[in-house]
C-alpha cells in the first residue's frame, strides 16, 4: 500500500475510533449544554477548573477553488504551495491575490514543507526532494531512500523514508551526511524548537539532534500517533483517537495530559493557536497553554486533509471540495 493510501487509512481508523469516544463523552455530559458546572481542566498539566470559553470574533474564511483533490499544503517562501498527490500536480497561490499558478514538479509530490530558502517537495517516485522558489523549480536531489515526508528547518531539509531520515543541505540542494536510522517505521516529521521530530511506530515521538545525532533514547509515548507539528513553543502530536499531546521541546517528554480534538486529519501551529483539521469539515482552534478550544469550529470544505500556517493566515487543502480555504484570525 502506498504512503498516501496509508494516510487515508489512518484517517479512516480515526473516524471509527472517534464514534465511540463521542458516545462516551455524550453520556458523561462533556458534550451536553444547559446548566452543567465548568469542566475540570486536565489537559497540558492544568489543574484549575475550566471557565467557559471567552467570546472571540469568528475568523474570516475564504474559499479558493482549484479543482482536483488538493491534499498537501505549505505556506512560506512568499507563496502557498498546494499539491494533488494522486494527480501529481502542483500549484502556488499568491497569499493576497490567491491566483493559482501551475508549477512543474519532477514527480508525484506526497508532502511539501516551506522554509530554508524555498519550498521543498518529497518525491518518493523519484527517490528525491526538490526545491521550489519564485524563480522556478530546482533539480531533484537524490537521496538514499524513497522520501514520502519532508521538513525544512533547523538549518536543513529533512527527507524521511520509511525507516530513515536524511539531511539535505539547503545551500547546495545535495544530501549531507549518511541517513539516520529511525529504529522503526516513520509516519510524520517536523523540524523546529531545536530538534527534528519524528512519529515512530504510530505510538511515540522521537527527536533527532539536527547537528547529526541519532534519535534520542527517550521517546514521548503518544498512543496511535500519526502526525506531528512544531510551533507555539512546543511540538504537538496527534493520535488517530483524536488526542492532542503537547511535547516539551526541552525534555522531549509529554507535557501534561492530552486533550480530545475530534476526528483529526492534520495539524499545524502558529498565529497564537494550534489548528486541527477535522474529518467533519471543520477546523478547531486550540489554546496552546490550556488545551481548550477557542470559539466555535471553523467550517471549511469536505475532507480537509492538510493544513498549514504561514504568510499571515491558516490554509486548508480540502480534497473533497477541490479547494483551498484561507482562515484569517481576527
Amino acid at each position: 500500500m502506498s504512503e498516501p493510501e496509508d494516510r487515508l487509512l489512518l484517517a479512516g481508523v480515526a473516524l471509527g475510533a472517534m464514534v465511540s469516544l463521542v458516545a462516551v463523552l455524550a453520556l458523561s455530559g462533556v458534550l451536553g449544554g444547559g446548566d452543567q458546572e465548568p469542566l475540570e481542566l486536565t489537559g497540558f498539566g492544568a489543574t484549575e477548573r475550566a471557565a467557559p470559553a471567552a467570546a472571540v470574533p469568528p475568523p474570516a474564511v475564504k474559499r479558493i477553488p482549484l479543482g482536483g483533490r488538493p491534499d498537501t499544503i505549505a505556506a512560506g517562501a512568499g507563496y502557498v504551495w498546494v499539491a494533488d498527490t494522486l494527480a501529481g500536480t502542483l500549484e502556488r497561490l499568491h497569499p493576497r491575490s490567491h491566483r493559482p499558478v501551475p508549477v512543474d514538479a519532477a514527480g508525484f509530490p506526497t508532502d511539501i514543507s516551506a522554509g530554508e530558502g524555498g519550498a521543498w517537495l518529497a518525491l518518493p517516485d523519484r527517490g528525491a526532494v526538490q526545491r521550489l522558489t519564485v524563480d522556478g523549480p530546482g533539480e531533484p536531489a537524490k537521496v538514499s531512500g524513497f522520501p514520502f515526508q519532508v521538513a525544512a528547518g533547523e538549518g536543513g531539509v529533512w527527507a524521511m523514508s520509511q525507516k530513515s531520515v536524511e539531511r539535505v543541505d539547503p545551500a547546495t540542494g545535495e544530501p549531507d551526511g549518511p541517513p539516520v536510522a529511525l529504529g522503526g517505521n516513520g509516519t510524520a516529521i517536523a523540524a523546529g524548537e531545536g530538534s527534528v521530530w519524528v512519529v515512530r511506530g504510530n505510538d511515540e515521538v522521537v527527536r533527532i539532534d539536527p547537528s547529526g545525532g541519532e534519535p534520542s533514547g527517550e521517546a514521548a509515548a503518544v498512543p496511535t500517533a500519526f502526525n506531528v507539528t512544531v510551533g507555539e513553543s512546543a511540538a504537538w502530536a496527534l493520535g488517530t483517537d483524536g488526542a492532542l499531546t503537547r511535547i516539551d521541546p526541552g525534555s522531549g517528554a509529554p507535557a501534561g495530559d492530552p486533550v480530545p480534538t475530534g476526528q483529526p486529519l492534520d495539524i499545524a501551529a502558529g498565529l497564537g493557536y494550534v489548528w486541527v483539521a477535522l474529518a467533519d469539515g471543520t477546523v478547531a482552534r486550540i489554546d496552546p497553554e490550556t488545551g481548550t478550544e477557542v470559539g466555535v469550529p471553523i467550517e471549511v470544505g469536505r475532507a480537509p486533509e492538510a493544513i498549514a500556517v504561514g504568510e499571515g493566515a491558516v490554509w486548508v487543502a480540502c480534497a473533497g471540495d477541490g479547494a483551498v480555504y484561507r482562515i484569517a484570525p481576527r
